[in-house]
């Protein structure tokens, strides 16, 4: 699976050309110490625009389609870890109905209410 694919099957089941290249992020399942997920590396200007991400899981074979609305997160800079202007987060997989960000240095932000479907492939 690779972004192009993940945004054409969201656009199908969404019934809507709302994603593209450069309003949408993609991430695929990887290791992270102990731990399985998701990096999503967003530039801070990104929080004022809306901003779409994908994060794909191949084992379960499932897209889950988060969306930030334009300003939702107000001063992300005190919710996540930044480094250069940009937040880095990273969304565990050990328990993907949460979609919490476990990163040392963040507030443990969840982006379940930011949840707009999930695509199964």
């Amino acid at each position: 699976m690779n972004k192009a694919e993940a945004i054409a099957i969201a656009n199908e089941s969404l019934q809507s050309n709302a994603l593209n290249e450069r309003n949408t992020q993609f991430s695929q399942l990887v290791r992270y110490v102990n731990d399985e997920g998701w990096w999503l590396n967003i530039p801070l200007a990104n929080f004022r625009r809306e901003n779409h991400f994908l994060i794909c899981s191949e084992k379960a074979r499932i897209i889950r389609h988060i969306m930030l609305k334009p300003n939702c997160i107000l001063s992300p800079a005190t919710k996540f870890r930044v480094k250069d202007g940009v937040a880095d987060v990273f969304i565990s997989a050990a328990n993907p109905k949460k979609l919490v960000d476990i990163l040392e240095g963040g507030t443990k932000y969840s982006f379940n209410k930011h949840l707009i479907d999930e695509h199964r492939y």
